[in-house]
C-alpha cells in the first residue's frame, strides 16, 4: 500500500518499475508527483479518511497547461438574432459587429400611379442585450444597400473571412443625411426607425408602378438587401436586434394623391427574409492575442500575460491540458479516482459586468482532438455540490464564489473532469485536452481565465484517488 503525507510536484513522466522496485517507485512518486493531505477536511465528505494506511490522496500539483483556440466557423445565419456596433473591450480590442438582411416582397405590393412617396423608414426591434456602454451617444446604425447576397444554399459565417461581404455593400450609405438621430445604447430602447434617404423610397415605389416587382425574385435581384452597419465614430457599444420580430420591416409610407392625410403603407418585412451578422476584432494592441490569426490555431497562456479567453461570437475557447494524467497509474494498478475538480477563475480587472461586458452564463466542455477541434461532449460536468446550478449535467454555471485554494473566493467557473480522467487513465480515450466554451457560441459574451502559472486566479486541478495496492 502506497502511503504518504508530505506535498510535492507532478511535473514529468515517469517509468513504471516492476516488483519490489514498484513499491520503492511508488514512494518517491508521491514525494515528486502528488500533493497528498493527512488533513480530514481536506479530502471531502463521502471520500475515505485521509489516513495513508487507507490509501486515499489528493493530488492538487498535477501539471494543467491552458491555451486560448481560435475557431472562425460559427455560424450566424441560423440565428433569430442581429447584431450591429462598434465597441473598444480593453482585453479583446475593438470589436466591429454588422448585419446583412434581405427584405420580403409584401403580398399587397401594387402600387398605382397616384401614389406620392412620404418616406422609407427601417424599423428595427432591439432586444434587451447590450454589450458595451449604454452611457455614451452613437448613431447605432448606418444603412447601405447591397449589390448582392449571400445564396440561399450557403451558410453566413461570423467571420469576414469565411464570407466576405465588403464587395456586396454599395460605398453611399442610404441614411437620411437631415433626420440622422444620435442614441444611447438603453436597454429600455424598444424600437429603433431609421429614416433613409427619399431617393431609395422613390426607386422603390417606382419599380412597383411599372411591376417590375412581381415576385420575389425580382425584388431580390434588384434589391438584394440591406447592411446594416455602425457609425463611422461610434465605439460605445454593440446592440442585438430581434430579426424574427414581425415589426422589423423596411416600411415605405405613402399617400393617395387625392387624399394626402391619409398616411399609409407598404411593409418590407425582414423577419421572412435571410440574415446573419459578422464580428471581427483588432487585436493588435491587446497582450499577445495579436498573434491569434489562424483557425484552430492554439495560443499558450504563457504569451497571453497567463490568461486565457473565451468569446463564442469571435470563436475564442479555452484548451485545457493535463499532460501527465496516465502517469497516475503509477500508484497502482488499482487506482479509483473518486472525484476531480477543475476551477478557472477571473483575473482581478478583467471582468466586465459593470460594463454591460456579461461573461458566458454556462460553459460546456469537449474533448478535443490534436489539432484543437471539439470531440465529443463531456457528460456529468456539473459538481453535485452545486445545487444552486441550473441547465444540464452537460453545463456549469458562471458564479461568484469559486474558492481558490487558499479558500479566497472569486468569481468564475468549478466543474468535474471526472469522468474524463477516469476514461483517459483506463485508456478509453486519447488524452488530448479539453475544450472550454461558452453554449451560445453566436453571441458575443466573454470572460478571460487564469492561466496556471499565475500567482492568484490560477487554473487549478484537484483530484482524489485510492489506491488498492
Amino acid at each position: 500500500m502506497l502511503r504518504n503525507n508530505k506535498p510535492a510536484s507532478f511535473s514529468a513522466p515517469v517509468v513504471l518499475a516492476t516488483g519490489w522496485q514498484r513499491l520503492l517507485l511508488g514512494l518517491s512518486l508521491l514525494l515528486v508527483a502528488a500533493a497528498c493531505s493527512s488533513t480530514p477536511g481536506n479530502i471531502g465528505v463521502g471520500l475515505p479518511s485521509a489516513d495513508a494506511n487507507t490509501g486515499a490522496y489528493l493530488v492538487d500539483t498535477l501539471t494543467v497547461r491552458a491555451s486560448t483556440v481560435l475557431r472562425d466557423s460559427i455560424i450566424t445565419s441560423s440565428s433569430n438574432l442581429l447584431l450591429v456596433g462598434r465597441y473598444r473591450d480593453p482585453q479583446l480590442g475593438t470589436i466591429t459587429a454588422k448585419s446583412y438582411v434581405t427584405m420580403s416582397l409584401p403580398s399587397n405590393f401594387t402600387p398605382s400611379q397616384t401614389q406620392v412617396l412620404d418616406s422609407l423608414v427601417l424599423v428595427l426591434k432591439p432586444n434587451t442585450y447590450r454589450y458595451g456602454d449604454t452611457t455614451k451617444t452613437q448613431t447605432l446604425v448606418d444603412v447601405h444597400r447591397l449589390n448582392s447576397f449571400v445564396p440561399s444554399s450557403q451558410y453566413g459565417y461570423a467571420s469576414p473571412k469565411l464570407t466576405p461581404m465588403s464587395s456586396r455593400v454599395r460605398a453611399e450609405s442610404v441614411n437620411d443625411p437631415n433626420r440622422v438621430v444620435v442614441r444611447r445604447a438603453r436597454p429600455n430602447l424598444s424600437t429603433l426607425r431609421v429614416r433613409l434617404l427619399s431617393t431609395f423610397g422613390q426607386e422603390l415605389l417606382d419599380a412597383g408602378k411599372s411591376r417590375q416587382l412581381t415576385s420575389q425574385e425580382q425584388l431580390d435581384a434588384r434589391f438584394p438587401g440591406l447592411a446594416i452597419l455602425p457609425g463611422a465614430t461610434d465605439e460605445a457599444a454593440l446592440v442585438q436586434f430581434t430579426a424574427n420580430s414581425e415589426t422589423a420591416a423596411l416600411v415605405l409610407y405613402y399617400h393617395e394623391l387625392a387624399d394626402p392625410a391619409t398616411v399609409l403603407n407598404y411593409s418590407f418585412a425582414l423577419s421572412t427574409g435571410r440574415h446573419f451578422y459578422q464580428a471581427e476584432a483588432d487585436r493588435s494592441v491587446t497582450a499577445g492575442l495579436g498573434a491569434l490569426t489562424t483557425s484552430l490555431q492554439a495560443l499558450p497562456s504563457a504569451l497571453t500575460t497567463q490568461q486565457t479567453y473565451i468569446q463564442g461570437l469571435l470563436g475564442l475557447q479555452t484548451k485545457i491540458e493535463i499532460p501527465y494524467l496516465t502517469n497516475l497509474r503509477n500508484f497502482g494498478r488499482n487506482i479509483i479516482v473518486t472525484s476531480a475538480v477543475m476551477t478557472a477563475q477571473e483575473p482581478d480587472n478583467t471582468s466586465g459586468i459593470r460594463n454591460n461586458l456579461a461573461p458566458p452564463a454556462r460553459l460546456s466542455l469537449y474533448r478535443s482532438n490534436r489539432s484543437n477541434q471539439p470531440v465529443a461532449l463531456v457528460q456529468n460536468t456539473r459538481l453535485e455540490s452545486d445545487v444552486s446550478a441550473s441547465g444540464t449535467p452537460t453545463t456549469f454555471d458562471y458564479r461568484t464564489d469559486v474558492a481558490n485554494l487558499a479558500g479566497i473566493n472569486q468569481a468564475g467557473y468549478r466543474w468535474s473532469v471526472l469522468e474524463y480522467c477516469k476514461d483517459v487513465i483506463n485508456g478509453t480515450v486519447p488524452n488530448e485536452g479539453l475544450l472550454l466554451n461558452t453554449i451560445t457560441p453566436a453571441t458575443p459574451e466573454r470572460v478571460v481565465l487564469g492561466g496556471p502559472n499565475r500567482a492568484n486566479n490560477k487554473l487549478q486541478l484537484r483530484l482524489y484517488l485510492i489506491s488498492n495496492n
